[in-house]
């Protein structure tokens, strides 16, 4: 091959030499192979991994980014954090037209939407910070109509300790939750409105604040059923930390744990098997209910 090359080359110089003249000037064509994935230059320096230019913002809902940081994090949230998102920025939240923004790398916080306090009388007895507690609530107050499970408003919300009707007169369980909140509905909601700030311990002195949560005709065993009424609080009985952590307080039989108002009723039966769809507290006195922000 080298021979025939430096044939052609000798015949162009003879050629050259002689004083021959060609019509136009020769340009040999040149070969440029393409770049292959094996190159090490082939990328363009300009261009992501994944084909989207460095110059250009992120597509609308990339959520997830490569960490280039040396935190140990191998994604990155739409927020730029490291932890699951359970919701993503931009989403509808608060049941009130509100949406997620995020609040930092690792948080998402609801923007616009219901109130904050999460209280119908917008006093919170309990998880005081909405900063820290954003999704849960204990709110004080009197409620007349009974139970605690699958309570809707009655009253339009006319209730709580500071409100003008503290009694909770015609008023049910749920009245004392702002709109877009309602009764904490399971062990596992509190648990998860809690993650981040936990259960507080400095609570008023005999109060209890309850749960939707009830459970079979087990002693503190929290589950299906109706029997007893479960919470947070100072006041009240036991609650088995399997079944019903983080709530730590309950009725105990025909709500004998608990202070006054709180009453489940005149029951002729040794024992009492249907206190969450019994109990009234016609007061202020003695605690509430815990209210949850609502899933939209």
């Amino acid at each position: 091959m080298k021979v025939a090359c430096l044939a052609i080359v000798l015949v162009v110089l003879a050629g050259c030499s002689a004083g021959g003249e060609a019509d136009d000037d020769f340009i040999p064509d040149v070969y440029h192979p393409e770049a292959t994935d094996g190159d090490a230059d082939a990328g363009d320096p300009g261009v992501r991994p994944d084909g989207i230019s460095l110059d250009s913002p992120l597509p609308e809902g990339y959520g997830l980014e490569v960490s280039e940081g040396g935190d140990g994090c191998g994604i990155r949230n739409a927020c730029g954090g490291c932890a699951v998102l359970r919701y993503s920025p931009g989403q509808a939240c608060g049941g009130c037209g509100g949406t997620y923004e995020c609040n930092g790398p690792d948080e998402l916080r609801c923007v616009g939407g219901c109130s904050p306090v999460g209280c119908a009388d917008l006093t919170r007895e309990g998880f005081l910070s909405p900063d820290d507690w954003p999704e849960i609530a204990a709110c004080g107050g009197g409620f007349s109509v009974a139970g605690v499970l699958h309570s809707t408003p009655t009253c339009d919300r006319e209730a709580g300790n500071t409100s003008p009707n503290p009694m909770g007169t015609g008023c049910s369980a749920a009245d004392l939750c702002a709109m877009g909140w309602r009764l904490c509905a399971s062990a596992a909601e509190v648990g998860d409105r809690t993650r981040s700030g936990g259960v507080p311990s400095d609570w008023a002195a005999s109060t209890f604040f309850a749960a939707a949560v009830s459970g079979p005709a087990d002693d503190e065993v929290c589950g299906i059923g109706e029997n007893d009424v479960y919470g947070i609080g100072s006041a009240g009985g036991g609650a088995d930390r399997a079944t019903c952590a983080p709530l730590t307080r309950s009725s105990g039989d025909k709500c004998d744990d608990l202070p006054s108002p709180w009453d489940c009723g005149d029951v002729s039966t040794v024992w009492q098997y249907d206190e969450a769809t019994k109990i009234t507290k016609p007061g202020p006195q003695g605690g509430g209910v815990l209210c949850c922000l609502a899933p939209d």
